[in-house]
């Protein structure tokens, strides 16, 4: 996404990033603070998963969407 779709983006939407992703590792840091839509949304750290968060924690990756869609 750029710079300028992210600052104005103001619907809702979830960030969840592994502690264990070596492809995105400080990736987070720019949504937390130019994304509009994610400021009234928790962020999400998954532990002990890597790249791929939907085949290494597919039962949080569930929970977390259900919560976020309710």
């Amino acid at each position: 996404m750029g710079r300028k779709v992210l600052e104005s983006f103001e619907k809702p939407f979830l960030t969840a990033f592994s502690d264990s992703d070596p492809v995105t590792r400080g990736g987070a840091r720019v949504f937390l603070e130019r994304a509009r839509g994610r400021r009234e949304q928790k962020h999400v750290t998954i532990e002990g998963a890597r790249y791929f968060l939907q085949e290494d924690k597919p039962d949080e990756i569930v929970a977390l969407l259900d919560q976020f869609i309710r």
